[in-house]
């Protein structure tokens, strides 16, 4: 008999639990089909300032990216991400999943690390309702009050749609909520294989912009906390997190490469030329060493004092960072000296710090 009861007990626990996973189903399909209406009569506003960009190429590098970066959210929603034409940078993210970035952004990142950066930080605020979350403080009404009173066209929501209109386009969010978008969009970020120095670089280049033009409106990092603050934010988390901070890579510079030209195999980085060696035998083996170790320890944070000659047992030979590139010992007839390659060195480093001069190298 106990055993009867036991076992008709489990099954009214279990018929409980399934009508409450079913209720709880149930609110999260409504809240999130009144989310994407939300979206629908933002982007009414969105797309009658600005115009959609059409062209298949950028449109398709975008959502290409995006797809990488979304089995890494908390809700499944129909994450899409809408190209506009505007010069200026700019990305926000409205709910519902729904995101847009300007042309100006997009050319504004070098490379597809930046452009994920963006839209990671983006794919959190609309993912943890950080517009919603916002917007409800600035009208001191609940999440749902105020999702219901612009789904339903209530009285009052002309004004509260206009405010989640500036509070997305403007990315006029709490610094609690922005720090947060930083931190998970990093995560996002590393999950899904970019290299988390993008956000970084970014975000330098928009703090230069700043301080070139001040009254410039540098876009969805204008708001709290600053520009300089987020940067040195990010550093940390990505320190903390154990994360390499390669900034060459994210800027696509310091990159190195060998070639053969005139009977030289010749060691370059961006592309100008650096050092040389005759087409001899060992001279690939070298060349392609000395390559191997500069890519590898060659970085935009290096100082110049770590590109140095030093007597490393016994042996002249020159150590860039943590590695040592090339001893003289292995030097071939007619090849310039380490003093020579040195030097070069220094100047492809400074090379690339001119291109992005923002960023304090020595933190």
């Amino acid at each position: 008999m106990r055993k009867r009861l036991t076992a008709i007990g489990y099954v009214l626990v279990l018929s409980i639990f399934i009508l409450f996973s079913s209720s709880l189903c149930e609110a999260d399909t409504e809240e999130q089909d009144r989310e994407i209406k939300l979206a629908d009569k933002v982007s009414k506003q969105v797309e009658k300032q600005w115009d959609r960009v059409t062209d298949p190429v950028r449109v398709a590098r975008v959502t290409m990216i995006l797809s990488r970066l979304t089995p890494f959210t908390e809700r499944d929603l129909p994450f899409e991400v809408r190209l506009v034409e505007e010069k200026r940078p700019n990305a926000f993210a409205l709910p519902g999943g729904r995101i847009y970035m300007t042309t100006g952004m997009l050319e504004f990142c070098r490379s597809d690390d930046e452009v994920a950066s963006i839209l990671a930080h983006e794919l959190v605020h609309t993912d943890r309702k950080h517009g919603m979350i916002q917007s409800s403080r600035n009208q001191r009404l609940t999440l749902g009050a105020l999702a219901v009173i612009i789904a339903t066209g209530g009285s009052g929501a002309a004004p509260i749609l206009a405010n989640l209109a500036q509070v997305a386009i403007m990315n006029s969010y709490s610094k609690d909520l922005e720090r947060e978008a930083d931190s998970e969009g990093l995560n996002i970020l590393t999950q899904s294989g970019y290299e988390p120095a993008g956000a970084v670089t970014v975000m330098e280049r928009l703090q230069e912009e700043e301080m070139k033009r001040p009254y410039v409106d540098p876009g969805i990092y204008a708001d709290h906390p600053k520009t300089k603050d987020r940067v040195r934010s990010l550093e940390d988390i990505i320190r903390e997190k154990g994360w390499p901070l390669e900034r060459k890579k994210a800027l696509r510079l310091l990159r190195v490469q060998t070639s053969e030209e005139g009977g030289f195999i010749l060691l370059s980085i961006d592309g100008k030329s650096l050092w040389r060696a005759p087409e001899v035998e060992g001279a690939a083996e070298l060349m392609n060493k000395a390559a191997g170790s500069l890519d590898k320890y060659l970085q935009m944070e290096t100082s110049p004092y770590d590109i140095s000659i030093q007597e490393i047992h016994g042996q002249k030979a020159l150590r860039v960072g943590l590695g040592v590139n090339v001893y003289e010992k292995d030097l071939l007839p007619g090849m310039p000296s380490l003093e020579e390659f040195r030097e070069n060195i220094l100047l492809s480093l400074n090379r690339a710090r001119m291109i992005h001069p923002v960023a304090d190298y020595n933190r």
